[in-house]
């Protein structure tokens, strides 16, 4: 196909070529415009943005899109694209991402992320050598408390005035210090679509001048975990040029089949649904009003691919007039094409001019069901003018399921998580009443709720407001669907009602957040250590301190099968629960934590062998109890780890935010040079249990090294694991074969020396096979049984040397194919 062949090959060449020849930094603005302009584009290839806590995997990009294209030679194939059930290797998605569409002059241009790149990363000029920007957190990250819970995180009557964006948005001197952290994993990045590498790429297309913040969403609960949310603001930024007829969307090139399987993209169909769809708010019942389009297997292969991957339209902003927005949130365009057709017959577009003709289309395609490579796309408009500095929001959802009525009910579950819940955020009784929930700014004379049967007209003056009850058809719609009604009336759907005036979406009461944790892996032992994070937690929905208990959970035997990496982590199949504790009060199991480690608990006293360190605390205590905003300034003498726990020590002594107290395990059930996978989770006294998948580590344990200084060593002191080396014995190293690991397999080298050496392979006549460098960390190292010169050895016997400033130790092994 001609996207997965020479298109795709010229963009990943310029893509690697950006990559590598980032410019030099150049001083910022002091306006926030020239801030922006002043940034410099960085790729993010290492697989760091990958939803991972649910159980749809899906790949973030930096750069607008969604997705790792598998099959291709993207940088980022490798990775799961949109893997569901995770760690399957069946995929739904090549790739998906942003589009929008406006006249700039009168014209039609239309910015994408897939498949150009015309949306581009920036990286800093305060730190030209940063390239990981995607930001990750999570609902109780530092500086991410949102509402209900009190949002105002550093005290400067402000809410959320700072995104997470490594910026300091507000010019307090503080980076994210203040924004909305939401669900498990959330995932934050930013890029334009005026750099000039992409001008100079896409000389066709006219830059629309556009800044955009892109937040994606997860949660591990059960319940919402096969589908991420993606929320965008979308900035004119020039500061020059309004844009005329705006239109927002989604495209996505949904391609479902098992990796494994020869041209499983080329039998797919697609669908559009829109309806009322029956869920759950909690435990009561609840309609939501649900537009998807979605993509599936035609004939399912077998059983192996089931799912449907749907591409849900939750939000836009609004305007109740109708005059610079749609008055409703609704769809304007649905459409769906394939690379097999002309345009004209319904194929992909291949310039501006036609996808704006696509997205300001006021129509919805019909469905296709003849087995195809399928692309679809949804938007909504127009938008009546982007003057320089306004702002554009869209939120969508990809939502997965067994078969289209599971496709439907996790999109009903994505839209009812999104609708979220209405709050009297202003304190005002008077607003948010009878219904009316928006406020439209004098001076007018309007209707306030046109679905009642009375006529009527009310004003506002200049400088106020008139309330009215902007969405009374999408109240009255919900109401007479054929939902359960429970306990329901009227007024359940309602909103602006109680004085509540204030949409908040995205919205999960979940169980505690994961605890940071640090793991450190030794000679037939792991140790773990973590903090307290998750006792200290609220949640979202209950505002409560409900934590019980924590979990420490171990995966062993991963192979890392086809479509997934260590990032990806393991299946849930191969999680175990090696240890619960929680507290002794008549909840769960009763088995104690809160003992120290010596006595059978987990309590671990950090910095133990720090001198005078009770008099150090005390020092931190009385400078924390002065300046709580502040960070300590470190004591000379000691390292910044150990300021940062003795400051950590000190809040949590004095019950300020930021107090932190610490956990251990050790877990001596393991082998040298096998891979586990560690999590540590936390669960609530209602029954919410954090999933491994959101907060784990890789680690191997290692041999225990020699010293260098001790004089000569015997042959044997350094050997190698498995010896001989066959297939049977390889067995418990075997991984799946990756472009970075294309043996899968390796041997260890063990009992090495603790400092920099040099491992040297021979065959027996002499033959230097390969050099690995030995960096003294540990006693082990490894090799994958590949030459220096790419080729897999053969069967024989090989000799190694190990040469350091110390001496020069010899051993050998044995190969049999």
């Amino acid at each position: 196909m001609i996207r997965r062949g020479i298109l795709l090959g010229t963009a990943l060449l310029m893509i690697c070529s950006l990559v590598s020849d980032i410019t030099d930094a150049r001083e910022a603005d002091e306006d926030w415009v020239g801030k922006l302009k002043d940034m410099e584009r960085i790729f993010v290839f290492d697989g760091s943005g990958i939803h991972n806590v649910g159980n749809l995997q899906l790949h973030v990009t930096n750069w607008g899109c969604f997705g790792s294209r598998p099959g291709s030679n993207w940088p980022t194939r490798d990775y799961p694209s949109a893997q569901w059930p995770a760690n399957s290797g069946v995929e739904y998605l090549y790739t998906a991402g942003l589009w929008v569409g406006a006249k700039k002059g009168g014209i039609a241009a239309v910015s994408t992320g897939a498949y150009e790149t015309e949306f581009q990363p920036p990286g800093r000029s305060e730190d030209p050598n940063e390239i990981y920007i995607i930001y990750e957190a999570n609902s109780n990250s530092a500086g991410g408390v949102r509402y209900p819970r009190p949002a105002d995180d550093d005290k400067d009557g402000k809410i959320d005035e700072d995104p997470l964006n490594g910026i300091d948005d507000d010019n307090d001197g503080r980076i994210d210090e203040d924004f909305a952290g939401i669900s498990n994993q959330m995932f934050s990045c930013e890029y334009t679509d005026d750099q000039e590498a992409a001008k100079n790429t896409y000389s066709d297309h006219a830059p629309l001048g556009l800044y955009v913040h892109q937040e994606s969403y997860q949660w591990e609960d059960e319940d919402f975990y096969n589908f991420v949310g993606i929320d965008y603001t979308i900035i004119n930024y020039t500061g020059s040029s309004s844009l005329d007829n705006v239109y927002i969307g989604f495209f996505a090139d949904g391609d479902a089949g098992h990796l494994e399987t020869e041209r499983y993209w080329r039998d797919d169909a697609t669908c559009f649904y829109q309806g009322i769809q029956c869920t759950e708010k909690g435990q009561i019942p609840w309609p939501v009003r649900v537009s998807v389009a979605y993509v599936f297997d035609k004939d399912g292969d077998d059983g192996e691919t089931t799912g449907y991957l749907g591409i849900v339209f939750l939000g836009h902003k609004t305007d109740p007039r109708g005059i610079t927005a749609p008055p409703l949130i609704g769809l304007t365009s649905y459409q769906n094409f394939s690379g097999d057709q002309p345009f004209e017959e319904g194929g992909d577009p291949s310039n501006d001019s036609e996808r704006y003709i696509l997205m300001s289309a006021d129509d919805y395609d019909r469905c296709q069901d003849v087995a195809r490579d399928y692309r679809i796309m949804m938007s909504t408009g127009p938008f009546d003018e982007l003057m320089p500095g306004d702002t554009l929001t869209l939120q969508v959802a990809t939502a997965i399921g067994e078969g289209r009525n599971g496709m439907l009910a996790t999109a009903a579950k994505a839209a009812s998580v999104f609708d979220g819940n209405w709050f009297d955020v202003d304190a005002n009784a008077q607003t948010g009443v009878n219904g009316r929930e928006t406020p439209v700014p004098g001076p007018v004379t309007m209707d306030p709720n046109t679905c009642d049967d009375d006529f009527t007209e009310e004003s506002a003056m200049k400088d106020d407001y008139l309330w009215i009850n902007l969405d009374c058809e999408r109240e009255i719609e919900l109401w007479e669907s054929p939902c359960p009604k429970g306990e329901a009336t009227p007024e359940s759907y309602m909103t602006g009602v109680e004085g509540k005036e204030t949409h908040i979406s995205w919205l999960v009461g979940t169980a505690p957040p994961p605890p940071e944790m640090r793991i450190v892996p030794g000679d037939g032992r792991v140790t773990l250590y973590w903090n307290n994070l998750s006792e200290e937690a609220r949640d979202v929905s209950t505002l409560e301190k409900d934590f019980e208990g924590f979990r420490v959970w171990r995966a062993d035997g991963w192979k890392r099968p086809v479509g997934t990496t260590e990032e990806s982590g393991p299946g849930k199949e191969l999680w175990k629960l090696i240890e619960q504790r929680d507290f002794s009060n008549g909840f769960g199991n009763d088995n104690e934590y809160r003992m120290p480690y010596a006595e059978g608990g987990l309590m671990y006293e950090p910095l133990a062998n720090l001198d005078e360190k009770e008099e150090l605390i005390d020092i931190f205590a009385e400078n924390v109890y002065h300046y709580p905003l502040d960070t300590v300034p470190c004591i000379p003498g000691l390292s910044d780890a150990e300021c940062d726990t003795l400051e950590a020590l000190a809040r949590y002594r004095l019950g300020f935010e930021g107090g932190r107290r610490y956990y251990k395990y050790v877990d001596t059930e393991v082998l040298n040079g096998s891979q586990y996978f560690y999590s540590v989770t936390a669960f609530d006294y209602t029954g919410k249990y954090g999933e491994a998948s959101s907060n784990f580590r890789l680690v191997v344990p290692t041999s225990s090294g020699t010293s260098c200084d001790t004089g000569n060593k015997e042959p044997h002191d350094i050997y190698v694991v498995p010896n001989p080396v066959t297939s049977e014995s390889l067995e418990p190293w075997q991984l799946g074969k990756t472009m970075d690991d294309p043996s899968g397999i390796k041997i260890e080298f063990r009992n090495l020396p603790l400092c920099r050496s040099t491992i040297r392979i021979f065959t027996i006549s002499g033959d230097l096979v390969e050099i690995i460098e030995h960096g003294g960390s540990s006693g082990s190292n490894y090799w994958d049984l590949v030459s220096r010169n790419g080729q897999e050895v053969t069967s024989g016997i090989y000799l190694f040397s190990v040469k350091n400033d110390f001496g020069n130790y010899i051993g050998k092994f044995v190969v049999i194919r």
